[in-house]
């Protein structure tokens, strides 16, 4: 039993995307797979061979933390997982559950000792709030469930080296709690959905160029995100190559990361007010569907995120499907999804004129844009589809229920 409370086609992140393909592929192999997230109203439907609950979040539990809503509504929610844990239990003779990190959904049903929880760390609550220097309670208190509920977990199921490494560092857990590093994988898209960069196209310096060249970010809008960096570099990057066009994809979150508090604008604003003269190079797109985000994809040149931190990466595999090259920072776990020099270009982190100076060498090679696109789309069909990440996550779900054998015969 797989937990996520966003889960396409409803809600798309990074957890909800990854919960998604590890369901289909499990399904796949030939495992009975059932999936509970969060709805409107109680309901079961079957998507992709697998079984998906919709559980309802009501807040009538845990009245003592009221005076943390976001706590309050953690809780309460994860106490409705459990509910549904059992009935599936005690339905469908689920074995696990398998419960991400973010939002510590599979925390009261590991507190009863009902069935072995594997959970899937990621990006943390705790990491975040260290980033944007924020000490809200409710904020500590979510860190603090985190820590709960990796402690007691049956294993612990990194994306990448970074994520434990960061477990060590930031939850103090030790490495002789059961782990392991399983990539995560996305679906392959068909060979005749691939565009490779088009190196007998018009140079789009000269003057037959058919179109400018496309640059694509796409996540949400925060400083983690690296938006801030982004926005920076752009006025260079035109300044040196003005037939570069760029597009930032995803939704504004200023609000919560403190830049609207600092500046009194989102970054769209903020950008457009301090940089007006470059209205024509950059558009801003805010959130956009899944069939929006493949045609994206599919359509730019080259993929742009550079992210402070992440877990692992998904969107630097979602735009290697395609055949794009990518620049990203050396930061958790991209460079291991990343190969630097070869499937893309790596910087550091919060470095606005290395970002700029990777662009323009991109941009101004179009063997490159072609030669790492290529190298990345090989290297998701070697490493990273669903199908590798469902065979391993299994591998390790047995693993977990013969230790629980062992343990019970004792």
């Amino acid at each position: 039993c797989l937990l996520s409370q966003a889960y396409p086609p409803e809600k798309f992140d990074g957890v909800g995307r990854s919960t998604q393909l590890l369901a289909r592929g499990l399904a796949e192999l030939g495992h009975e797979v059932h999936v509970i997230t969060r709805g409107q109203a109680e309901q079961a439907v079957t998507s992709e061979g697998t079984q998906v609950h919709k559980v309802v979040l009501r807040l009538n539990r845990y009245a003592r933390y009221r005076h943390l809503a976001a706590t309050h509504a953690t809780l309460n929610y994860s106490h409705a997982v459990y509910d549904k844990v059992r009935q599936l239990q005690r339905r469908h003779g689920i074995q696990l559950v398998d419960s991400p990190l973010w939002q510590v959904e599979g925390l009261v049903a590991e507190r009863t000792g009902l069935l072995p929880v594997v959970v899937r760390p990621v990006t943390a609550i705790r990491q975040i709030a260290e980033l944007q220097n924020n000490r809200d309670p409710d904020r500590r208190m979510l860190g603090d469930l985190e820590q709960a509920l990796l402690e007691r977990a049956s294993f612990l199921a990194a994306n990448s080296q970074a994520t434990v490494k960061a477990l060590t560092n930031v939850y103090q857990i030790p490495l002789s709690v059961p782990h392991e590093v399983l990539p995560y994988g996305i679906a392959p898209v068909p060979d005749a959905e691939v565009r490779l960069y088009d190196c007998n196209r018009p140079d789009p310096a000269g003057d037959g160029a058919q179109r400018p060249l496309d640059v694509l970010f796409l996540g949400r809008l925060e400083k983690r995100k690296g938006i801030e960096d982004l926005l920076a570099a752009i006025p260079q990057v035109v300044a040196a190559a003005p037939y570069v066009r760029f597009t930032i994809a995803g939704a504004d979150n200023s609000l919560s990361d403190g830049f609207q508090a600092r500046t009194g604008q989102t970054y769209g604003a903020w950008f457009a007010h301090h940089h007006s003269d470059m209205a024509p190079y950059v558009q801003f797109l805010g959130g956009v569907s899944d069939e929006q985000l493949n045609q994206l994809y599919q359509s730019c040149d080259l993929f742009v995120a550079p992210s402070l931190y992440e877990s692992f990466g998904l969107i630097y595999l979602e735009a290697m499907n395609y055949g794009k090259p990518v620049i990203g920072c050396r930061a958790g776990g991209i460079p291991e999804v990343v190969e630097d020099g070869v499937t893309g270009i790596l910087v550091e982190p919060e470095a606005p004129q290395a970002l700029a100076e990777a662009i323009l060498r991109l941009v101004r090679s179009p063997e490159l844009l072609h030669t790492m696109g290529q190298a990345g789309r090989r290297r998701l069909l070697d490493r990273f589809t669903y199908l590798h990440m469902a065979r391993s996550f299994a591998a390790a779900y047995v693993t977990v229920l013969q230790s629980e054998e062992r343990q019970a015969s004792l």
